[in-house]
């Protein structure tokens, strides 16, 4: 699909790993503008095994060995489902909670909203089943000290040491904990107790190898629950992405990978050296991945409001990009979990290839998700031992997956096994042909996606026909053009690096470090404090990327605001300019802020005469890395016959159901210029484009398809 012949000279790739619920992807930069992809299955009991066979399929397809890749390459960039594995699975380290004396229960009595955080709808509805998620910690494991802060951050009861230290006795010699958080009452605003304890921890056990993580460090924003979270669940996975990415150094290092060469992917969408890694931060890492990919793409082709769709194998995520800029969730869930992180926003559902269909037994529905069969057993075609039906079982039956080209023909599927287990376990329950039962499944999973999407265009103040469309992952392409014309999207892009985009996002992504924390200032604002407060935190970011091997002068950075009006509850990003702050900026940043809510809520929803807060600031520092080059090629007309490799029957729900002859086509013998008309259906070796009859598609300048409903 992208071309594999490429110059062979030191230190000439930089590689972009991305660890997914079912595939583990690469991407291969070259400095003159080649790009490579290739990917291999996820191996969930040693992650580190997938990244190590996925580069070997890689370096083979190059017409080398993978040894040789890595002493050629300059840096490994790698996002990873490591830390929300981990959360998925509560396989974390045993954690200790030290908090304020009285606020033992919070995590567990929660915000009223803990109870349907993380659900869908659908599960939302069913009220008698709805029920808290776990915590990372349990009751025993969560002791009180005495100690107290205002909420100014003064000091109104010392903190008792010898209370504290018996609390951490307990803890460590009683329930064995190997991990400790520290989150105590007005923390974030004066750490001085908690830095105290964090100290006696480490003086009491200077030989035990314990994890410790203090609230102000990780997560220094007021909110009692979701700070507790945040600290807690650092806490719980620092060890199991620490122990990984040591294991994946040695590998990599030991195959010829130059020291140092190692970095991280983080969920706000910058890579960072493994000794600054969070653990926290590095949840939603690979997703971010696809949003970094799809801010530097739509840069290139001159895209403001982009969707961004990715579907994988285990799940569907879904992105803004608008008026060019990224969002960012402030207090994202994940896992059920909201936590104090500035992840980048990207919203997920169960909804991927390995997605699984099933009746459900009370109302003899079809329901498809969001369990999954994952990398291991997979489904039931891979023959792998998976034996219930999934998205890419339905596919097959369809037509749309050819069995004999999967993974570029490295996998063989078993359409008659995918076809047996759909009839007994959705087409015969439902007294329906085993094709209507996979189109079905088909129709199903498109609609829950096309609803996730509606949903966070619709939040953002716009609509589905603002935006071109972006679909990516393994398995989206043969969806898109089901979900984008529901929507009413008017163009849907497929990019030659789509089935590795998050990988290529990877691999592109900056140097970032963020510090988010609570400030509050109340109209009028005092713009000498806020200014000083800013400064502050650019400040410490500038050692930090000091220790990441930037100089002054080639660090930016980002400022964002997040204000409200006064009494409201829900508050509005802003980004204002990285320049020193005046009383002279103070009404543009009022001006910026009434236009925004506006543009989110409507015109004349603004009420200035309330009064206008900051509640919160963010600051990002970002050092650039080298970036691909996308290369542009001669548009050579509209003939795309020498392309066509055959036909074959496949099922298309639209605009009339049923089976037709569909062209199949070569991507790589596929021309800038040429078009298509659907039915047909384009193949590469890592996916395949659904291009149904009511649709055409076209190849730009990028050998970018685009399709138009």
């Amino acid at each position: 699909m992208v071309s594999q012949t490429v110059d062979r000279n030191p230190s000439r790739f930089i590689l972009g790993i991305d660890t997914g619920g079912t595939f583990t992807d690469v991407t291969v930069l070259t400095l003159d503008g080649e790009t490579i992809i290739n990917k291999a299955a996820t191996t969930p009991g040693d992650f580190s095994s997938g990244v190590m066979n996925a580069l070997q399929v890689t370096a083979e397809s190059m017409g080398m060995d993978r040894a040789t890749l890595l002493r050629q390459s300059s840096v490994f960039k790698h996002g990873t489902t490591v830390a929300t594995n981990a959360m998925i699975t509560r396989t974390g380290s045993k954690v200790g909670l030290l908090t304020t004396k009285g606020h033992e229960d919070a995590i567990f009595i929660m915000r009223a909203i803990g109870r349907v955080d993380g659900l869908e709808e659908m599960e939302i509805r069913h009220v008698t089943k709805v029920t808290k998620p776990d915590p990372l910690v349990q009751r025993p494991d969560v002791r009180g000290i005495f100690e107290r802060l205002d909420f100014r951050g003064g000091v109104l009861a010392p903190l008792d040491e010898d209370d504290a230290r018996a609390a951490i006795r307990y803890l460590v010699e009683k329930r064995g904990v190997d991990a400790i958080a520290v989150c105590l009452l007005f923390g974030w605003k004066n750490p001085v107790h908690e830095k105290r304890v964090a100290e006696l921890v480490r003086e009491m056990y200077p030989d035990r190898d314990l994890t410790i993580t203090a609230s102000h460090a990780i997560a220094p924003v007021s909110g009692e629950y979701a700070r507790i979270n945040t600290t807690v669940a650092n806490s719980f996975l620092d060890r199991t992405m620490r122990n990984y990415v040591d294991e994946l150094r040695r590998r990599l290092h030991g195959d010829g990978l130059r020291d140092g060469g190692v970095m991280l992917m983080q969920g706000n969408g910058g890579i960072v050296r493994p000794e600054e890694m969070t653990a926290v931060g590095s949840l939603q890492s690979g997703p971010a991945g696809g949003m970094i990919a799809t801010e530097y793409v739509a840069s290139k082709l001159g895209h403001q409001n982009v969707i961004t769709t990715d579907m994988g194998g285990t799940s569907f995520d879904v992105g803004l990009l608008t008026l060019g800029a990224l969002q960012y969730a402030r207090a994202p869930i994940v896992e059920r979990a909201r936590l104090l992180q500035p992840l980048i926003q990207v919203e997920s559902i169960g909804a991927g290839g390995g997605t699984i269909a099933r009746i459900d037994p009370l109302t003899r529905r079809l329901l498809v998700g969001p369990a999954s069969a994952g990398a291991d057993p997979g489904p039931v075609a891979y023959g792998m031992g998976g034996n219930a039906v999934t998205v890419t079982d339905a596919n097959i039956i369809l037509g749309y997956i050819n069995p004999d080209y999967f993974l570029g023909g490295r996998r063989k599927l078993d359409t008659n096994a995918a076809k047996r287990a759909i009839e007994t376990q959705i087409a015969e329950p439902l007294g329906l042909s085993t094709v209507e039962a996979a189109a079905g499944i088909y129709d199903v999973v498109n609609s829950k996606m096309s609803d996730l999407i509606r949903k966070q265009v619709v939040r953002s103040g716009t609509t589905p026909e603002d935006y071109v469309m972006y679909a990516f992952g393994g398995a989206g392409p043969a969806h898109a053009a089901a979900y984008g014309a529901d929507l009413g999207v008017k163009k849907i892009y497929v990019f030659p690096m789509s089935p590795a985009f998050s990988a290529f996002g990877v691999a592109t992504a900056n140097v970032i470090h963020t510090i988010l924390r609570t400030s509050y200032f109340r109209a009028p604002i005092d713009i000498d404090a806020l200014a000083g407060e800013l400064n502050v935190a650019g400040q410490e970011l500038a050692a930090v990327m000091e220790r990441e091997g930037f100089r002054a002068s080639e660090v930016t950075y980002r400022r964002t605001l997040y204000m409200r009006y006064t009494r409201q509850t829900n508050d509005v990003e802003l980004s204002i300019p990285d320049r020193p702050l005046t009383r002279a900026d103070l009404p543009e940043i009022e001006r910026m802020f009434n236009a925004r809510y506006e543009a989110l809520y409507g015109t004349g929803s603004t009420h200035s005469q309330a009064g206008i807060e900051v509640i919160a600031i963010s600051v990002d520092a970002i050092g650039a890395t080298p970036k691909p080059q996308l290369k542009r090629y001669e548009m050579l007309g509209p003939d795309s016959s020498r392309a066509k490799k055959g036909s074959r029957r496949a099922y298309f729900t639209a605009p009339e159901r049923g089976f037709r002859d569909a062209s199949i086509y070569d991507y790589d013998l596929l021309q800038p210029g040429n078009l298509i008309s659907g039915p047909s259906i384009i193949e590469t070796p890592f996916t395949t484009v659904v291009v149904p009859a009511h649709i055409k598609a076209e190849l730009d300048e990028y050998r970018n398809i685009i399709l138009l409903p």
